[in-house]
């Protein structure tokens, strides 16, 4: 048990942290920037994003368990992957049906569940050969980076927007851009990532 909660929490710090999958590597990043300028949402996005990454993550390395779906191709990793992502929307859109939940959840809903950064999950855990434990810390990691990338950007759009000295022309979306941009490079850094030129 020990060594589960260890690589768990190692696992998701990296995730989180140091490989911060949207900064890094740019999955849900469109996403987290409508959250920033919109984040009356944020709570709501943030508890489905990590609830669709968390889910789909583990039931897609459960499934890799199995020996006729371990010893299976990249297309057909692809199409269980996609699959699973489709029956866990479908199942969470019935159950907000059932639940009478607002048009804006069921909304919501569809475009968490086509976030880029839920369907990378899968993947970075199969090619990384995860164990159990580090494919849940990873996924848990993954929705605090969305939850700190968000941040970031609504904490930099704050500060921008405040700021006398940006030309007119940069404020808004372009500023909003430069700074992703920046973040992404000082975590790109962080990985050791390099940027062909």
């Amino acid at each position: 048990m020990k060594d589960f909660i260890f690589n768990t929490l190692s696992a998701a710090l990296f995730a989180g942290l140091l490989q911060n999958l949207i900064f890094a590597g740019g999955f849900g990043m469109t996403e987290a920037i409508r959250m920033a300028a919109k984040p009356s949402n944020f709570t709501r996005t943030a508890g489905l994003v990590a609830s669709f990454s968390v889910s789909v993550t583990l039931i897609c390395r459960a499934l890799d368990t199995l020996p006729a779906i371990n010893a299976a191709g990249k297309l057909m990793h692809s199409a269980v992957f996609s699959g699973v992502l489709g029956a866990v929307y479908l199942i969470s859109l019935a159950v907000t049906y059932l639940a009478r939940c607002s048009e804006l959840t069921k909304r919501r809903l569809g475009v968490c569940a086509l976030n880029t950064l839920i369907l990378s999950l899968p993947y970075v855990s199969y090619k990384s050969a995860f164990t159990f434990p580090e494919a849940f810390g990873t996924s848990l990691g993954a929705a605090g980076a969305y939850v700190i990338a968000v941040l970031l950007l609504k904490f930099g759009m704050e500060k921008i927007s405040a700021n006398p000295s940006v030309p007119e022309a940069f404020r808004g979306n372009g500023a909003l851009f430069i700074y992703a941009a920046l973040l992404s490079l000082a975590f790109a850094g962080i990985t050791g990532t390099r940027i062909a030129l």
